[in-house]
C-alpha cells in the first residue's frame, strides 16, 4: 500500500485515561465545549462544530469536527479511548468485543495492517463485529430506549429519503437482529463525506422533531444510539463491502460479570418489549 495514503482514525476522549496516541491514531476531546478538563489533546470545539451537543450526540461530535476541519485525510476512522479495532487475532475472534485488562493496554498491537488500508483506499469499510440481538433491531431500539423516538426516525426517514434509504432501513431494522456498535468505522474521505452529510441531515430532522429535555442522562445520548443503527442502513442502501472486526474493550471488569449484566439485560429488554405498544399504521407506512 502506499505509504502516501494520510490516515486519521479519531480516539474520542472526554477524560484523562488510556488511549492510543500514535500514527494513525488521531485523539480528539469529544464535548470539550461543556468540559471544564483539559487532556492536552485536538478538542471537538473549534472551527465549525456541534461541541455542544455532545451530551445528545456522544461520540458524534468528534465525528462533525472531523468531517468540517479534518480535510487532508485520505482515510478516516473512529474508534473510543478504551475501544479499537483488534486487526491482528488477539481477542475471541467470534464475539464481538472481548473484555482486555487495563494493565495489558501497552503490550497489544494496535496497529492497522497495510492490507486493510488498502482495502479501504479501494472502497470497503471496516466495521465491528454484528453485535447480536434477540429481537429484531427496531424492536431492539424500543425495548432499550424511547419508543417514539424510533417512530421519529422512521418518519423522517419516510418523508425525507429515496426509495433505497428506505428499504435499506426496512431491512436494517425490521428483518435483521445484528448491528455494528459504538460508531465505530474506518473508510475512504469520499465515503466519510458522503456518510456524514446524510447522517447529520436526518439526525438535525429528529432533533428539531423531538424534545429531549426531560429525559435522563442514558436516554439523552439519543443521537448516537440512532446512529448506530443508522450506520447499517447507509452500508445496505449504498452496497458497500464491510470487513467487520472484533472489538477489544479495556476495562477491569471481568469477563464473567459483563456476561452476566448481559443475560440482565436481555431478560430486562424482553419484559420491556411486551410492554412495548407500536402505531399499526405507522409500521406499515414504511412499505409503502
Amino acid at each position: 500500500m502506499p505509504s502516501t495514503i494520510n490516515t486519521k482514525v479519531l480516539v474520542c476522549c472526554h477524560k484523562a485515561d488510556i488511549f492510543e496516541k500514535s500514527d494513525p491514531y488521531f485523539p480528539i476531546h469529544v464535548g470539550k465545549a461543556n468540559s471544564d478538563k483539559e487532556l492536552g489533546i485536538q478538542g471537538d470545539n473549534d472551527g465549525e462544530n456541534i461541541s455542544e451537543k455532545n451530551e445528545s450526540y456522544c461520540e458524534l461530535t468528534g465525528m462533525y469536527w472531523a468531517w468540517k476541519n479534518l480535510q487532508t485525510a485520505d482515510i478516516v476512522g473512529l474508534c473510543h479511548y478504551r475501544r479499537y479495532f483488534d486487526f491482528h487475532k488477539q481477542t475471541k475472534q467470534w464475539m464481538a468485543h472481548t473484555a482486555c485488562s487495563t494493565a495489558s493496554f501497552g503490550a497489544m498491537d494496535r496497529s492497522i495492517p497495510s492490507d486493510i488500508l488498502l482495502a479501504v483506499s479501494k472502497g470497503k469499510v471496516v466495521v465491528p463485529k454484528f453485535t447480536n440481538c434477540q429481537l429484531n433491531m427496531m424492536a431492539d431500539y424500543c425495548c432499550s430506549h424511547i419508543s417514539d423516538d424510533f417512530m421519529t426516525l422512521q418518519d423522517v426517514i419516510i418523508e425525507t429519503q429515496p426509495e433505497n434509504v428506505k428499504q435499506a432501513f426496512f431491512k436494517a431494522n425490521y428483518c435483521t437482529h445484528s448491528r455494528p456498535s459504538y460508531n465505530m468505522f474506518i473508510m475512504k474521505r469520499a465515503d466519510f463525506d458522503d456518510y456524514c452529510s446524510w447522517l447529520f441531515s436526518i439526525l438535525e430532522e429528529v432533533e428539531k422533531r423531538v424534545d429531549i429535555t426531560h429525559y435522563s442522562a442514558l436516554q439523552k445520548r439519543i443521537f448516537g444510539y440512532m446512529s448506530e443503527r443508522l450506520m447499517n442502513v447507509w452500508l445496505i442502501a449504498n452496497n458497500k463491502e464491510i470487513i467487520t472486526k472484533p472489538v477489544i474493550w479495556y476495562t477491569d471488569i471481568d469477563d464473567s460479570s459483563l456476561h452476566t449484566n448481559l443475560i440482565k439485560y436481555k431478560i430486562r429488554s424482553f419484559m420491556n418489549f411486551l410492554s412495548v405498544k407500536l402505531s399499526a399504521p405507522r409500521y406499515s407506512n414504511i412499505m409503502r
